[in-house]
């Protein structure tokens, strides 16, 4: 872990290293820009010709690609360094943005946002894992809530901004999102500190590197966690923008509703990572968290109008907070810092596992039902798994060891 050498001060007098807030920038704007395209492409794939199952399968595409490739990633960022997945992944967003100007088929937009899962499951990992190694013990789950609140952040000004910038016609805003990732990259990247070096045995066995990981009671239980919390997420990803469509609710609103959720998530970040690190516990953030989240998940279905839809979807985003800052806080305490990537590859590919399983399953399930049932099966699929999940959590906390990230 680092030291506290070049840091500012945090609230309670304890400072917060500058490689954190540089990895909170970074993150902010990698997801400003990329969530500009959020509520879009759904209507965008629309508008060239795709049925609800070709956007279904859109999506499915695009969050496939990022799970298939999150776990080997997050290993080769064990291997070859944070910083260079971490930029590599923020170009390809980019660029997906500038391809984006010139697709024409529905197809040609599923090829697109393939590359997309690319660039996310370079970013997402790396980055997680640069957050750990930074980060001193005591600061744990504060870093995790400010990287996390600066990631929400970027979430929740982005659906905005994109429904805005939208009216004036897709292609702009697909444009202002590929400037914005640019200009990340250029004044951004060239600022990011290097991380502590990685302790290694002489001999690496990537097998064993594996069996350790999979061993993990916390790691695995985390995993369960994250796959069907955005199992269910993944069906507003996918779907909402259609519902709220059907409902007669405008474009600016669909964002705005989005941005509301994401200002939610990122608001309750910060002050949930302070809990944890003073309260020390970590599992019943999870539990009380997923279970809240996946009941809001099912109300969406029950709700037609804005109000309503504004105060479940903010529902949404402070459940979602407490949960995925204890896991990801969880996850960096309960693994040496040799796999700490190889651990937040896993969690990334149940993220965009998660997302493509849902977008590949409910999309056939709205088209024979209806929207409200596909939310209320991706919910209540959540809160079941949720609960049994509380028998494999481990009763302890990680072993200072393994806190301590030196893989000895």
């Amino acid at each position: 872990m680092s030291d506290n050498s070049g840091a500012a001060p945090a609230r309670n007098g304890t400072p917060i290293p500058i490689p954190i807030l540089v990895a909170c920038a970074l993150t902010f704007v990698l997801y400003l820009g990329a969530y500009m395209r959020l509520p879009l492409v759904p209507l965008f794939a629309r508008e060239l010709g795709a049925s609800t199952f070709q956007v279904g399968m859109i999506n499915a595409g695009f969050m496939l690609a990022a799970a298939l490739l999150s776990l080997p990633l997050g290993l080769v960022s064990d291997r070859l360094g944070r910083r260079r997945l971490i930029l590599a992944g923020m170009g390809i967003s980019g660029l997906t943005s500038v391809f984006l100007l010139f697709t024409r088929t529905p197809l040609q937009v599923g090829a697109v946002y393939l590359f997309s899962g690319v660039g996310l499951a370079c970013f997402s990992p790396a980055m997680m894992s640069y957050v750990g190694d930074v980060s001193p013990i005591p600061l744990l789950g504060r870093a995790y809530g400010w990287y996390t609140s600066a990631l929400y952040l970027g979430m929740a000004a982005g659906p905005g901004l994109g429904g805005v910038i939208a009216s004036r016609g897709f292609g702009a805003a697909f444009f202002i999102s590929a400037v914005v990732i640019a200009a990340g990259i250029f004044l951004g990247g060239p600022r990011m500190p290097a991380p502590p070096p990685i302790a290694r045995p002489s001999s690496p066995n990537l097998l064993a590197d594996f069996r350790e990981i999979t061993g993990n009671r916390a790691v695995t239980a985390c995993w369960l966690a994250t796959f069907f919390a955005t199992f269910a997420w993944g069906s507003l990803f996918a779907f909402f923008p259609l519902y709220a469509r059907d409902a007669g609710v405008s474009l600016v609103h669909t964002g705005l509703i989005f941005t509301c959720q994401a200002a939610a998530n990122a608001l309750f970040r910060v002050p949930i990572g302070h809990l944890l690190d003073r309260w020390g516990k970590r599992v019943p953030f999870i539990m009380v968290g997923n279970f809240l989240f996946a009941l809001s998940i099912a109300a969406v279905g029950q709700a037609s109008t804005l109000v309503p839809l504004y105060v479940i979807f903010i529902a949404v985003g402070g459940s979602m907070a407490a949960t995925f800052t204890a896991i990801g806080a969880l996850l960096s305490e309960s693994v040496p810092t040799r796999i700490r990537g190889l651990a937040m590859g896993g969690y990334n590919t149940c993220i965009y596992g998660g997302f493509a399983v849902s977008a590949a399953t409910l999309g056939a399930v709205i088209s024979r039902t209806s929207f409200s049932a596909g939310f209320a099966l991706a919910g209540g699929l959540c809160a079941t798994v949720t609960l049994a999940l509380a028998f494999l959590f481990p009763r302890r906390r990680p072993s200072p060891k393994a806190q301590a990230g030196t893989g000895a």
